[in-house]
């Protein structure tokens, strides 16, 4: 409701983590850009199952790294509903310049009993263009 279109750009990882019961079986992370009339632009990643150990009101961290470059760590904050499948990654701008240099990105962030699985992103076909919509 409201005016504004929202703007979307997902990639799911390139590899595959093995959780325990009750979130067993292979599962792959999601990168999504977003560009909201209201909320404002984020970066979250997401898993289909499980819980990243960070809150809404409380800042985590989230290991990232862009192709051979090293690991930079980014604060991340869990959604307002508290729902524990994604992390909202903070300071959009800088992670979205990095992502426009790299191929790959690699992230990695506390899972409840799992320690930090690392999600591998294929960013290569990435156009900021075409998520702008000037195609």
């Amino acid at each position: 409701m409201g005016k504004g279109t929202t703007l979307l750009a997902q990639v799911t990882s390139t590899n595959v983590v093995l959780f325990d019961s009750p979130y067993g079986g292979p599962q792959h992370g999601t990168l999504t850009l977003r560009t909201h009339p209201r909320h404002g632009k984020d970066i979250i990643l997401g898993i289909e199952r499980g819980q990243f150990l960070c809150r809404s009101y409380e800042d985590c961290n989230v290991l990232v790294r862009f192709d051979d470059q090293k690991a930079v760590t980014y604060a991340g904050v869990g959604p307002a509903d508290n729902s524990t499948e994604s992390v909202f990654i903070r300071n959009y701008s800088r992670f979205v310049s990095n992502m426009l240099k790299a191929k790959r990105v690699r992230i990695s962030a506390e899972v409840y009993q799992e320690g930090a699985p690392v999600f591998e992103f294929d960013v290569s076909d990435f156009s900021e263009a075409k998520y702008k919509g000037k195609q």
